[in-house]
């Protein structure tokens, strides 16, 4: 049995936005270390998103 698919109702695919690991690194101001674990991680390229969750960024102190 076959069905006839309207390709109208189905939305675009949204696009991801990948950026260079190593161009994030250093206009954020990651130390080598963490630019190494992240490429590790991720390999060269990876989304904004994945490269915010896996930072470990050093506790400011507000006193």
């Amino acid at each position: 049995m076959t069905h006839h698919i309207d390709n109208r109702q189905f939305s675009p695919r949204q696009t991801r936005n990948v950026l260079d690991v190593i161009e994030h690194c250093r206009k954020n101001g990651l130390d080598k270390a963490e630019e190494r674990k992240l490429l590790l991680l991720f390999g060269r390229f990876a989304s904004r998103h994945e490269l915010q969750m896996n930072i470990k960024r050093q506790p400011t102190n507000v006193r």
